[in-house]
Formats: structure tokens, C-alpha cells, sequence
């Protein structure tokens, strides 16, 4: 079909939509550059000299046919729906069919460019812990969860608000406040109510935690800050167990500052070795030895005081610092079991945390490895300590990982069982020698029945892998006589010992141990 137009207007609000239709103008009638969005041939008296600007195609007088015509329009469409579907493409996300980063920061301008940009809030969602999931369970059972977050986001917007995947595990939201200002703060709440619901995945039921950060948009304030400013809510959101949001206000972004500045120190305190380890003996309940010792960073800080890892390990975690911090850790440790030997006393194992993310680390073997050459320690004798989280990859890298440490002489436990979704089954499949039942469930035995419960039946199942128990935050004899009678190993907590400075812990290792722990015993 062919139709003529008086002006360009006229051509807008007739083909503005229309992804078939094509421009034929002469060049005294050509749409400026710009102008016109649909593709255009442009019909010539001669040849050119230079191909022509800003058109799909031209088209000389005598080399005009019904022919020539037919296949110049389909060849110009063929190309217009083949930019159009890449165009889509570059700002898709391939998985769920929502807009990419790319396609919300159109989304987003566009919005913005609206009403002086006011009438809009933009929420910055992040998922806990998916990487883990998508880990353990596998990227095509991660995908499927995906789907369903997706899902349940859509049920929860209207009309007029828009859904984009920014990351594997972030999502955006721009909201329309224009009618209600509270309104993005309603949505927000069933947001969350709605994604703390289980999940189903491959027949199993599977809980995950959400963090939503939301920002108000404000008249001519632009993209950038406001992206910003629901970043920074959402990393507030993020210090609550569970799904939460949190809404962005100047409190804050001087919060946000502060993390900003006590990162850099972060930074600093490692170069200058302003880090150092305390260490929490490990109680032996057969012969009333010490056996073991917890290394636990603390941050000496200049104005702050001594930080405790809850101050600044979490930073360290978001930011990336946990790597050179966590060879820190080891390489001190090291060197302090080297300076216990050489005291003449019996050799302990020493037991260091280890982070996922090092426990992934391409260089780790190699590191390892060097360190304990350069401190001429006995690596039976370390220990790691790794989450169930850790541990539940079901991947091969996990298990070859843990191997090659085991050939070293390194040993493994499992820190804060019970606290996660461990598998016995799984467990019994990997190189662990010992469980440590978390505080949270030894704190309570004295009250609560069901704690009793549950702590006696984790050591029952433990013996029964011949795998050791330790029991984390014993601070009372009632709790140490719970704990013996149902059989535990181990015991580490006030009640035996606080964490020592090295010093501390020489003389308290060197002057009679066994006298100190007679009341204990």
C-alpha cells in the first residue's frame, strides 16, 4: 500500500508504530536527520557521487521498476526489523524477557524526562545469598528461581510501573507515584511479603532472604543519584535478617560515607599491620587438655578502640577485602604456632576461619603452600573452618579443592552447624574431621527442652559419621554438664577461656593449664 502525507506530523501519527512502513522522499522533501524514525529511500534524478546520509536506501530515475522497487522496500524492512529485534535483544535479559541494564537506563531516562522528573521512586533489589544457591543447586535450577522471583515481582506492580534485571541476582523497579506518593512504599511491603515465601525448586521447598532499597525521585536531580541513593538503601537493608527495605533518606547517605571511609582504613590497617589475632582454646572433655585454639581477628583502631570481626569482616566481605585479609589471618596464625613451639609446648591445632570467597581462590593451594614452608609448621596441625553454605556446593570444584589442602596435612571442620541446610548424607561425603554446634543452640540448653534436644541428637548423628563435636559459646557449668553427659568432644567458650592475645595465651598455656581449668572441670 502506498500513501501519501501532507507533512511530517502527519507521517508521525500515522506510522509511528508501524515497524512494515517505509519513507520513499525526494531529497527536497527528505525528513531532517533525526526527524523521522522511520527508514527511508530516497528517490534520485542521477546516481550520486558519495552514497547519501541519514537514509536506508536510494533509488535513481531510470533504473526504476515495479521490480527494483519491491526489492529495495524489502530489503529496507528486512534490515528495519532486523535492527529493531537487535536493538530489543541488546536491552533484554535473555532469561526472563524483562529489560536488561541497559534497556532500564532507557527506562529510566525516559521516565526521569517526564513531570521534571518527579512521580517516580526506584527500588534497587538484591537477592541474599543466591550465589550460594545457584552454587549448590546447580545454574539451571538457579534460572528456574529466578523465574519465580520474576513472577512474583510482576503480580505485585501495576500499570505504569516497569521491572528490569540488572545482575544475576539484582533487580530494578521504577515505580509511579504520581497519583499517591506513599505508594511505592505499599508495594514495597508486599514485595517483601511476597518473596520470603518458600520457594519451590526440583521438589524441595527453599527459603531466601531479599533486600530493597528505595529512592524518591526529586525534580531535576538525574539518573545517576538516584541509582545511588537506592543502592545505599538497599545495602542498609541488607544489615536486617530476612526480606526487608529500607527507604533512602540523608541519615543514610552519611551511613553510606561512613562505611565508604572505614573501608579505606580497612585498606590502610592491612598494609600497616594494624590487624591482630586473639585466640580461644578449645577444651578437651576426656582428659581436661587444651587441644585447639580459634584464631579471631580484631582491629586495633586508632579511635574506635579494639574491633571486634562482627565491626568489619562483613565490609571486608562486600567489598573484596576478605581475600588479602583472610591470607593475613593464615600467614599470622602460622607464624604463632611456630612461636608456641618454639616455647616448648605441645603442638595444637589451630583453627582459622576461611571465607568462600578464598576457599575459591585461584591462588590459594599455591599461597598455602609457601606459608607453611616459610614457618616450618606441621600443617596437621591447621585447621579450616568452613560454613555449611561453603560446603554444600555439589560441585567438583569444592571437593577438589578440599582434597588438595587435605594432601597438604590440612584438616577441616564445619563452623556454626545447624545453622544452615547441611546434608548429613553430603557431609559424610566430603574430608570433615569435626562439627562445631553454633552458639545459638548451646545457649539456651538450660531453659529450653527442645535446644537440649536438638544439640544431643546433632551429637548423636555426629558420632555416628565419626566425625568430633565441638560446642561453641559454653559460658556455664550447667551447660559444660549438659554437654558431657551427652557425649560432646570439645568445648570452647568463656567458660574454659576468652580469646587471648598471643601473650596472653603463652602464659596462660605455660602456668599449669591444668590447675586453671580445675574449677571448670
Amino acid at each position: 500500500m502506498l500513501l501519501t502525507a501532507p507533512n511530517w506530523e502527519a507521517v508521525d501519527s500515522l506510522f509511528s508504530h508501524d515497524r512494515q512502513a517505509v519513507v520513499l522522499a525526494t531529497p527536497a522533501l527528505q525528513p531532517a536527520p533525526g526527524r523521522c524514525e522511520l527508514p527511508t529511500i530516497l528517490l534520485l534524478e542521477h546516481e550520486p557521487e558519495a552514497a547519501p546520509s541519514a537514509v536506508s536506501d536510494w533509488l535513481v530515475r531510470d533504473q526504476l521498476n515495479a521490480d527494483t522497487l519491491r526489492r529495495s522496500l524489502r530489503h529496507v524492512r528486512e534490515r528495519g526489523v532486523l535492527v529493531a529485534t537487535l536493538q530489543r535483544l541488546a536491552e533484554q535479559d535473555p532469561l526472563t524477557g524483562i529489560a536488561n541494564r541497559q534497556g532500564f537506563q532507557a527506562l529510566l531516562n525516559a521516565r526521569l524526562a517526564e513531570n521534571e522528573g518527579r512521580g517516580v521512586a526506584l527500588g534497587h533489589l538484591d537477592l541474599d545469598n543466591f550465589r550460594h544457591v545457584n552454587d549448590a543447586l546447580g545454574h539451571q535450577s538457579g534460572d528456574r528461581l529466578i523465574l519465580q522471583v520474576v513472577a512474583r515481582l510482576k503480580h505485585q506492580l501495576e500499570a505504569g510501573d516497569q521491572l528490569a534485571r540488572l545482575g544475576s541476582d539484582e533487580f530494578a523497579l521504577l515505580i509511579d507515584t504520581r497519583r499517591d506518593a506513599n505508594r511505592a512504599e505499599w508495594i514495597a511491603e508486599r514485595i517483601v511479603e511476597a518473596l520470603a515465601e518458600p520457594y519451590w525448586i526440583d521438589g524441595e521447598s527453599l527459603l531466601l532472604g531479599c533486600s530493597l532499597g528505595l529512592a524518591h525521585a526529586r525534580a531535576q536531580s538525574g539518573a545517576d543519584p538516584l541509582m545511588w541513593h537506592a543502592h545505599i538503601a538497599m545495602r542498609q537493608a541488607k544489615g536486617s535478617q530476612g526480606c526487608t527495605f529500607h527507604v533512602f533518606n540523608e541519615r543514610i547517605n552519611r551511613n553510606a560515607r561512613s562505611l565508604a571511609d572505614l573501608e579505606s582504613e580497612l585498606r590502610r590497617a592491612l598494609r600497616r599491620d594494624e590487624l591482630e589475632l586473639h585466640y580461644q582454646p578449645r577444651l578437651n572433655l576426656a582428659d581436661g587438655r587444651i587441644v585447639g585454639l580459634e584464631a579471631l581477628v580484631r582491629w586495633r583502631h586508632a579511635e574506635r578502640g579494639l574491633l571486634p570481626p562482627s565491626e568489619f569482616v562483613p565490609l571486608a566481605e562486600q567489598s573484596g577485602l576478605i581475600v588479602p585479609l583472610g591470607y593475613w589471618v593464615i600467614s599470622r596464625a602460622l607464624r604463632d604456632m611456630q612461636a608456641l613451639c618454639e616455647r616448648g609446648l605441645e603442638p595444637l591445632h589451630m583453627a582459622v576461619n576461611l571465607s568462600f570467597r578464598q576457599f575459591q581462590d585461584s591462588q590459594l593451594l599455591a599461597t598455602l603452600s609457601r606459608l607453611i614452608l616459610e614457618h616450618g609448621v606441621d600443617a596437621r596441625w591447621l585447621e579450616f573452618e568452613l560454613t555449611e553454605t561453603a560446603v554444600m556446593r555439589r560441585n567438583e570444584v569444592v571437593r577438589q579443592t578440599m582434597d588438595a589442602l587435605g594432601r597438604l596435612g590440612v584438616r577441616f571442620s564445619l563452623d556454626d552447624f545447624g545453622t544452615g541446610f547441611s546434608s548429613f548424607v553430603h557431609l559424610n561425603s566430603l574430608p570433615i574431621t569435626l562439627l562445631k554446634v553454633d552458639r545459638s543452640f548451646v545457649a539456651e540448653m538450660e531453659m529450653r527442652e527442645e535446644n537440649r534436644k536438638l544439640v544431643h541428637a546433632m551429637i548423636n548423628l555426629a558420632h555416628n559419621l565419626n566425625l568430633e563435636v565441638v560446642a561453641e559459646g559454653v559460658e556455664s557449668e550447667e551447660q559444660l554438664a549438659l554437654l558431657r553427659g551427652f557425649g560432646c568432644d570439645q568445648v570452647q567458650g568463656f567458660l574454659v577461656s576468652k580469646p587471648l592475645p598471643i601473650g596472653e595465651l603463652m602464659a596462660y598455656l605455660l602456668q599449669a593449664p591444668g590447675r586453671q581449668l580445675e574449677a571448670v572441670l
